[in-house]
């Protein structure tokens, strides 16, 4: 019986029916105490009538509970209300697969980025020994945002003790009917592994076989099992095999197969682990196409095809013996096109990603990149690379390399930070690196016969490879930032890219891809994209998110001649600071080679753990999900631990208490809420928030009993974000950042009036403004404005005049619980990453500091990709918790970074995008 719109269940309102199926009624519904909206599903009359059934589906709903992964959708707990038992779960927004396989095959790339989704949530689940049994697109959802959430998870399993002998199997495809006495059938036809038709048991090699139906479904828009009635398709699981010819033709040859061992019918020759399944999957979605095969060049027509009547007349028989001539020349076959990759040894990490990290001379025949703060040299006839003697910055970075147009020299960045940075140049064979310019942050550069021109804050910029002062060559407006200039043939007009929004979430997408002359001034824009190169084939090349695309072009007439298309995908973009800095991390040579950074498999970010680290190298991950993991902040008390989420769309704060025992909790439910601080009462958690527009602050009680309240505003164009509070729970420190101009600064802010006081002042600084107050609250200490790694300081509070210096190199300052320490992170220019140093300090009778002491192993590599503090203290002051890239062995440095090589690329780009004659 439905339940009608405006019923109370508990403290839940129904709202409407979402679905119906064996395991009961869906319906939306409001959460009235947590102010949220949840799913509702009411249990079937046999599951409530039955003690020893409804007891055993407490025990099975408590262990999908405990089921907390970003692509599974979370079940909160089961009630019950006016005899009816019910389980709540989330709420899951947008589509489902089915639902969006209705209007045909998924692309490539969203087949691969889907299934990559689903076979995680399967192997969070197979680990802890929960089968799904029922996986179909029916069962994943795509939210607005593309996320993919796994429903029901588990709960076929539950059903599998009740019997519905009887059903018609005509019309309704989910199977779950006692056939023997032995086996039972239970599952969905068309997606039900063999073993599951025959009735035999099924493990989690069944998800496996379901989980190559969907993928095969969504790569060709029709099941691989199909009949007219649920017999019909039970026989063809069973007996017949898929129709892999109606994959896409292009498809990389790696997921056919990894779709044949998805679908054995014998489950011991199938993926024993839906992990490896995933793994394969992300290695795969780098590269979902298959290789180009170069053109193999036609043997020459035997001489009886081009024999003609003998009535011919003599000029047309010499006509005929000249065409046979030319026909036995031997022709030039197209050059092979050859793919390979290189492989940094273990201990080297890329320096500066916010600057291109690969260049290829060229003639194509060197290549360049830039690691561990200094530059190597690789011949492409030579298997190892070298360092550039004279590149080794020792302090700071190296990055950015180009080469000259002769390939003798190479000039690239070098500085304490972006905003140092000097442009330099250096012979390949090493030397002393002569100075050019000081530039400041400046992004993608070219060199030609006529100099070398940049892009910076002001404009585009030319300089002499010899030093000098540089000249503007194209102004920019105040919301401009321009990017990638080249100089194109001819001299008279420069090629860029052009961004009005450098906010932190914009992926220059929406940049345009310009050309200006250098005499009028007058811009005319092409495309729109980012990082655009002018190649000798007569094509722009130019990235949109992680995807190259060429297109013919004119610059004689500055006009695009064809369409663009895609023609390299699954390209890393270059990033610093949390946002991306319009480059794409890739080099063609003028001979039409091709060498990039590979992207990140989708989901590598999802890949994070939350860990203790000791001082003497000890890891212990915490009973969690890997999940993208970010600013762990543990409770006054020491009990519990707030920290964020954020899967790029959603990100939202969580509690999780310390001992294990539970399931974290989803806190806040509306925008995106990050960087959460505990008040010193351990009642309230302080986040940033856009929920209402802007980058305020809000909080919230920490047991989620009140909605969340908003404490400050944020003016356009800022960002707030809460550091400390003060002991007496009346004063927040909050920094304030200007995404367009990288200014920051720090605010006091008064809780009995709401006003808040300036206490740093804006400056520049590509990194986080960081503060906390000391346990007892008379200190403050901070890192100002400035390098990226500059000094930590302390002030006296209330404010007085005086400062003193903490630490001459680091960032992200915090006091340990006793207030004898201040920890700090500690770049590592030679590996990447950084450790946490505890400097000693005492504040009686005057401020003094000690020697640091090492706190996170030297072997201990804490995640700072994000550039916020990704650490907190244990109370106890021993051991740190923090976030830890799971990928890697925590023990051991980073896996080594690649780049992809393809010879006479061109070639490939040639045949995709053809220039007219």
């Amino acid at each position: 019986m439905t339940i009608s719109s405006g019923t109370r269940l508990g403290v839940y309102e129904i709202a409407s029916l979402v679905g119906s199926g064996g395991m009961g009624d869906v319906y939306r519904a409001r959460d009235t105490k947590l102010d949220r909206d949840v799913a509702i599903k009411v249990l079937p009359d046999r599951f409530t009538s039955d003690p020893d059934r409804l007891a055993r589906f407490e025990r099975e709903a408590k262990v999908l509970a405990s089921l907390n992964h970003p692509h599974i959708a979370a079940l909160y707990g089961m009630d019950e209300s006016g005899g009816r038992h019910f389980l709540v779960m989330e709420l899951v927004p947008g589509e489902t697969l089915a639902e969006r396989l209705s209007r045909g095959a998924l692309t490539v790339p969203d087949a691969l980025r889907v299934g990559i989704g689903i076979a995680d949530a399967l192997e969070a689940a197979h680990e802890k020994g929960i089968v799904h049994r029922d996986l179909k697109p029916a069962n994943v959802k795509i939210t607005p945002d593309d996320e993919v959430k796994v429903l029901d998870f588990g709960l076929a399993r539950v059903a599998a003790a009740d019997s519905t002998v009887g059903e018609n199997l005509t019309h309704s495809p989910t199977l779950s009917i006692m056939a023997t006495q032995a086996g039972m059938i239970l599952g969905t036809a068309a997606y039900m592994s063999p073993e599951q038709a025959k009735g035999l048991t099924a493990d989690h090699r069944s998800d496996v076989f379901s989980f190559g139906v969907v993928l095969y479904e969504m790569l060709t828009g029709r099941a691989p099992f199909q009949g007219d009635t649920a017999p019909d398709i039970l026989a063809s699981v069973l007996a017949r095999e898929p129709d892999f010819g109606a994959l896409p033709v292009d498809l990389n040859p790696r997921i056919p197969e990894l779709l044949r061992r998805c679908l054995e019918k014998n489950p011991k020759k199938r993926w024993q682990a839906v992990g490896d399944v995933r793994a394969e999957l992300e290695t795969v979605s780098r590269a979902p196409r298959a290789a180009v095969v170069a053109a193999v060049a036609q043997p020459p027509q035997p001489m009886w095809r081009r024999t003609v009547p003998f009535a011919a007349t003599a000029f047309a028989a010499a006509a005929l013996a000249g065409g046979i001539v030319w026909s036995l020349r031997p022709r030039v076959p197209a050059p092979a096109i050859t793919r390979f990759s290189i492989t940094l040894p273990e201990d080297q990490q890329f320096a500066a990603p916010a600057f291109a990290e690969v260049a290829l001379s060229p003639d194509g025949t060197q290549m360049v990149y830039a690691a561990n703060q200094r530059l190597y040299i690789r011949s492409m006839s030579e298997l190892t690379s070298r360092v550039i003697a004279g590149t080794d910055t020792r302090v700071g970075y190296a990055g950015g390399p180009f080469f000259s147009p002769d390939g003798r020299s190479v000039a690239f960045w070098s500085g304490q930070d972006a905003a140092t940075a000097v442009l330099k140049r250096i012979d390949i064979g090493g030397g002393v690196a002569v100075n050019i310019a000081q530039t400041g942050i400046s992004i993608g550069a070219s060199w030609d016969r006529d100099g070398i021109v940049f892009g910076a804050p002001m404009g585009i910029m030319r300089v002499s490879p010899n030093g000098g002062q540089p000249q503007l060559v194209a102004g920019l407006k105040n919301n401009e930032t321009a990017v990638s200039p080249q100089i194109l043939p001819g001299g008279g007009s420069l090629l860029f890219t052009l961004a009005t929004d450098t906010s932190v979430t914009s992926r220059w997408d929406d940049a345009q891809i310009v050309v200006q002359s250098l005499k009028s001034g007058a811009r005319k824009t092409l495309l729109k994209g980012s990082d655009a190169r002018y190649l000798s084939s007569g094509h722009l090349v130019y990235a949109v998110g992680n995807v190259l695309f060429a297109a013919p072009f004119d610059p004689a007439r500055e006009e695009l001649t064809g369409q663009p298309v895609p023609v390299v995908e699954g390209v890393q973009r270059g990033a610093f600071a949390g946002f991306e800095s319009g480059v794409a991390q890739f080099s063609v040579s003028s001979t039409g080679s091709l060498a990039f950074v590979p992207a990140p498999a989708p989901g590598a970010l999802d890949r994070r753990t939350l860990a203790f680290i000791d001082g003497q190298g000890g890891v212990e991950p915490l009973k969690l999900p890997l999940a993208p993991y970010e600013f762990p902040r543990i409770s006054p008390d020491g009990r519990q631990v707030a920290f964020s989420i954020d899967s790029g769309s959603v990100a939202n704060v969580w509690i999780y208490a310390l001992g294990g025992t539970s399931s974290p909790r989803q806190l806040t439910f509306a925008g995106r809420n990050r960087y959460p601080v505990w008040t010193p009462d351990g009642e309230r958690i302080t986040y940033q928030s856009d929920r209402e527009g802007d980058a305020g602050i809000f909080w919230q009680r920490a047991d989620g009993a009140t909605a969340a309240e908003r404490l400050t505003r944020a003016e356009a164009g800022t960002a707030q974000t809460p550091r400390s509070w003060a002991p007496d729970g009346k004063t927040l420190l909050i920094s304030v950042a200007k995404d367009a101009n990288f200014s920051k600064s720090l605010l006091f802010f008064s809780l009995p009036d709401r006003k808040t006081m300036p206490f740093v002042e804006g400056g520049a600084t590509p990194d986080s403004l960081d503060a906390t107050f000391s346990p007892d609250g008379r200190w403050i200490v901070y890192n100002p404005p400035g390098q990226a790694f500059g000094q930590i300081l302390a002030q006296p509070f209330p404010l007085t005049s005086a400062k003193y210096l903490v630490a001459p190199l680091g960032r992200h300052p915090v006091w340990s619980p006793d207030g004898k320490s201040v920890y700090v992170e500690v770049p590592r220019f030679r590996s990447g990453g950084g450790d946490v140093m505890a400097v000693p300090v005492t504040t009686q009778p005057t401020f003094a500091t000690g020697s640091p002491l090492t706190v996170s192993s030297g072997n201990i590599r804490l995640d700072l990709s994000v550039r916020e503090r990704q650490y907190d203290i244990t109370r106890d002051g021993k051991r740190l918790l923090g976030v830890l890239d799971a990928t890697l062995n925590p023990t051991s440095t980073p896996a080594a970074p690649k780049i992809l090589v393809v010879l006479n690329w061109l070639e490939d780009v040639k045949q995709k995008a053809p220039v007219s004659k």
